[in-house]
């Protein structure tokens, strides 16, 4: 463990806790009032993030294609006309377009809980939340911070310790080159977590509730109506309510149904997700929900 440690802090020190551009910092009263808002802001948020799946499962099987489309997509690349073009071509009605609107994983997630905060009449707060998103390239790690800020509790998850090594191995294997960002630290991250209590630049409350489940989701989040994971550093975002994630893909093209898609948080289950091998990150839980 400790070569493990040197080895990552000679050769990676940009992965290092401390890496946040900006601060961003909230008044006594703006938290206290945030206890009571987040009565509203989790059934507003999980209510949209249950519409905009609703409404993408209805759109894809009325027509084919999906009203979202990922904002690193082929598609989100062409012009107005092209992407007409496309839909056509697709044998569709060219004026879907219209009705068309990117979305990426994280923006998924501010999407919803941006209407949690309308809901309260804090969009200046929610506001602060967002540029201080944006400074940090919209990595899901900076909102799990700010939340954490307002009285969210953050959890460390992993559904198999013992596999940090091995995952890691993988990952280096399928991508030497780390494009994206995308190797998951397993050993490195839970190392930090054992001797300093951080993930990255993100406190962790609890390092024990969401490890070593395996392939048995923890009842913990069964009963919770909101929750923002990520995975890998932040390299994936996704959102999610009772248990269920429903995460949104950046590269998918749109007549993929499963450019947003719904499955049980349980990463090592067929068909579990998050999607894609992740395999350890961060979990957010709002405040007063028994964390």
């Amino acid at each position: 463990m400790i070569k493990t440690l040197l080895f990552a802090s000679l050769v990676f020190p940009m992965f290092a806790h401390g890496a946040f551009r900006g601060s961003i910092e909230f008044t006594p009263q703006e938290i206290s009032d945030h206890q009571t808002d987040v009565d509203t802001i989790v059934p507003a948020a999980a209510e949209c993030l249950k519409k905009t799946y609703d409404k993408h499962l209805a759109f894809h099987r009325r027509y084919g294609i999906s009203p979202f489309y990922g904002d690193q997509s082929k598609f989100s690349k062409l012009t107005y006309d092209q992407k007409k073009a496309y839909v056509r071509s697709l044998g569709k009605n060219e004026n879907l377009v219209d009705q068309m609107e990117t979305i990426s994983c994280v923006g998924l997630a501010m999407r919803c809980l941006s209407q949690g905060f309308i809901a309260v009449k804090k969009e200046k707060l929610w506001k602060r939340i967002e540029a201080h998103l944006k400074l940090n390239a919209v990595d899901g790690t900076a909102l799990q911070y700010s939340l954490r800020k307002l009285g969210w509790k953050t959890l460390y998850w992993n559904p198999q310790i013992s596999m940090n090594e091995e995952w890691d191995r993988q990952e280096k294997l399928r991508n030497p080159e780390n494009r994206q960002r995308s190797w998951g630290w397993h050993a490195y991250r839970w190392a930090t977590i054992q001797k300093m209590g951080m993930y990255y630049d993100n406190a962790v409350d609890d390092k024990s509730t969401l490890v070593n489940f395996k392939t048995t989701q923890p009842l913990a989040l069964k009963n919770l109506p909101f929750f923002l994971g990520t995975a890998h550093t932040g390299y994936h975002v996704f959102p999610g309510r009772n248990g269920q994630v429903i995460e949104s893909h950046s590269l998918r093209n749109i007549t993929d149904i499963t450019t947003i898609e719904s499955s049980e948080f349980n990463p090592l289950k067929p068909n579990g997700g998050p999607q894609g091998t992740m395999y350890s990150g961060l979990m957010s839980v709002p405040p007063g929900y028994g964390f």
